[in-house]
């Protein structure tokens, strides 16, 4: 331990596990510590033996609960944008292949002491007793406006500075009610009280369009997914990329205390008789409590059900939102469910929890409006915890110190507060400056895209084709193919990683696992797959044209249908030796498309490429471009 580090991580939870990953891959020593001895922190996941000494301190649960073993109870429950930032950053780091994803079946919102849900086809759009019909007909040109907006494109701004134009302001252009403007601002912009309506616009647009290429990513009920067996698995996914390049980790390692020198730097960082020096400091608020404050404190329910949230379809993961408004509160209410679907608990079991940021002593009575939308519960259990904000300057001390998480369900924010970090650790702009000159993720998302869109069409030829031949009822079940597989990654032997965590069951379910090929398991939509996108880009007829959003073009089966699995195969092999390359080549795709089998579709090759290269990770931008490569493709015979 007595070495000289670039940066020492203190606490393992998952804001820390993200920055010594990212930091390890820009080639930094890293040493990572931990007083625990497990991974993750206040963000592990805890089976139930571990939640009964937790709360009960008992390590003797009820045995009608099911096996102890297979629950994962997460202790920061949060769900993942399809799209968002922690999406990017598990792309870009290559951590994918240490876990297993699933899509969220559906976004809920409570209003008038009831839940519904949050459209995500103009099918439900069209039903949804959220907005009357006029009503519809003003926010469907509200969210065209956000759709159409470009901050590059003035002339999409239709004259208003969103920079300075506040969120009430550009809402009331548009005539929206009340109600309209509680569930745009909270169950889409996902904002957790109303003083964004008196901010600038502009984050407002970009939550809004962020959840709507969320939920046209997969094309599910919900914008969000969820990794198999918990939360608990993302820290040690980002320490085992962490000791793949070189970091070193220490668990168990009592009363880790930050050395200052004299002019109160820090130096290093001491545990048991041994001190490690460093230039930098990363950890939680835990471990440098004098230099942070307290700002509020997050109130938290976890139950354990036998049953689906009533109302919710019987959907095995869901998310509630419920606005401050519905409930006199000053911020909103969290209701987040998951169950055996995500094996987080044993067949037939659900967990639940509702949270909040607290506004009262009494958690009991204070989450008592989520509580009761759950119906029966098998157990409960309470617990609070302050949160912190760092105070210290940090080019003065070089300490780093991360936020608490805060009540939302989603992890724009903790990501945001990662990479902000990111930024003044390195000076660097974390993904968007190494994305902007390694086009690999986007090639990577370009080709599992185009997987996706095969092996869908394929599995439809094939039930059509047999339906044709003997007619059956439809089954229920979702039948979309998965396409992840796990892959392993050398490890140094001379650097400890984290361990795989023993499993009950083994990781070879039918889940679609990565964020590239997530799906949505149809346990509680209703929607026929002739549905198309509640945020889509083009009406499909002008009956549907009313209540579309967000109108898109719908790809079209005639687009990919001739191409076979074997080209995709090689479309995969020459962009994977492109990732390798160091630099950019100038003609990369004409080779991509030569090395596919033909030298006809170079041109559409080299045009997507090109798009790739000017809107870097926004693949609906290139959309066509790749359809015409495909269309290519089938038409022209390889060259021998």
């Amino acid at each position: 331990m007595d070495e000289e580090y670039d940066v020492i991580v203190l606490g393992t939870g998952l804001k820390e596990c993200i920055l010594s990953g990212l930091l390890s891959v820009d080639g930094l020593k890293v040493l990572h510590m931990d007083r625990n001895d497990y991974y993750g922190g206040e963000s592990s996941s805890l089976n139930l033996t571990q939640l009964w000494k937790r709360f009960r301190g008992s390590d003797t649960p009820q045995e009608n609960l099911g096996a102890i073993r297979e629950y994962n109870v997460d202790m920061i429950p949060k769900f993942i944008m399809a799209n968002g930032t922690l999406v990017q950053t598990l792309i870009h780091t290559d951590v994918t292949k240490y876990l297993n994803f699933k899509a969220v079946d559906g976004s809920f919102v409570y209003k008038k002491g009831k839940i519904y849900k949050v459209p995500a086809t103009d099918v439900e759009a069209l039903k949804s007793p959220l907005m009357g019909l006029f009503e519809k007909r003003r926010a469907r040109k509200f969210f065209i406006y956000v759709q159409d907006y470009d901050e590059k494109d003035p002339k999409s701004h239709e004259g208003l500075d969103l920079s300075k134009v506040t969120a009430r302001e550009i809402i009331s252009k548009y005539g929206l009610e009340d109600d309209t403007i509680d569930f745009i601002g909270h169950a889409l912009a996902l904002h957790n009280d109303d003083d964004y309506l008196d901010q600038p616009a502009i984050d407002f647009v970009k939550r809004i369009k962020l959840y709507a290429e969320s939920l046209a990513r997969f094309q599910g009920g919900s914008p969000y997914i969820y990794p198999l067996y918990g939360l608990g698995e993302l820290p040690q996914a980002f320490a085992r990329l962490s000791a793949v390049y070189g970091g070193t980790y220490m668990l168990n390692k009592p009363e880790c205390k930050v050395e200052f020198d004299s002019s109160g730097k820090a130096v290093g960082v001491t545990s048991a008789g041994e001190t490690a020096k460093c230039k930098k400091v990363v950890c939680d608020p835990s471990y440098l409590s004098d230099k942070v404050k307290k700002v509020g404190k997050v109130t938290r329910a976890v139950c354990i059900m036998s049953h689906p949230i009533p109302d919710t379809n019987d959907a095995h993961s869901v998310q509630i939102i419920l606005p401050q408004k519905q409930l006199g509160r000053k911020s909103d209410m969290y209701l987040f469910c998951c169950s055996y679907a995500h094996n987080v608990a044993p067949k037939g079991k659900y967990i639940a929890f509702v949270s909040a940021e607290a506004e009262t002593d009494n958690p009991e009575e204070e989450l008592k409006p989520g509580i009761e939308l759950l119906g029966p519960v098998d157990e409960i259990f309470y617990h609070s915890y302050d949160t912190y904000v760092p105070t210290n300057k940090q080019e003065e001390d070089n300490c780093f110190i991360s936020g608490t998480y805060d009540a939302t369900t989603h992890f724009e924010s903790t990501v945001a507060d990662v990479l902000e970090m990111y930024t003044k650790i390195t000076g660097k702009k974390a993904l968007h400056l190494a994305l902007a000159h390694h086009l690999q993720a986007a090639a990577l998302l370009v080709v599992v895209e185009v997987v996706v869109v095969v092996n869908f069409i394929i599995v439809i030829n094939r039930s059509h084709r047999e339906s044709r031949s003997s007619p059956r009822p439809r089954s229920t079940a979702s039948q979309s193919p998965s396409f992840h597989t796990e892959r392993s990654s050398p490890r140094p032997s001379n650097h400890s990683s984290p361990p795989k965590t023993e499993r009950s069951n083994p990781r070879t379910a039918s889940y679609t696992p990565s964020p590239q090929t997530a799906r949505h398991d149809n346990h509680s939509s209703g929607s026929s797959s002739k549905d198309h996108g509640f945020f889509s880009r083009r009406p499909s007829s002008s009956s549907d044209d009313d209540h579309d959003f967000f109108p898109r073009r719908r790809r079209s089966s005639s687009d990919d249908e001739g191409m076979s699995s074997g080209f995709i195969e090689t479309i995969k092999d020459a962009i994977k030796s492109y990732r390798t390359s160091k630099e950019d080549d100038p003609v990369a795709a004409a080779e991509v498309a030569n090395s596919s089998g033909s030298i006809a579709c170079v041109t559409q090759a080299k045009a997507f490429q090109d798009c790739l290269d000017e809107y870097e990770t926004d693949i609906s931008k290139c959309q066509t471009l790749m359809d015409m490569w495909c269309k290519c493709k089938k038409s022209s015979k390889p060259t021998t």
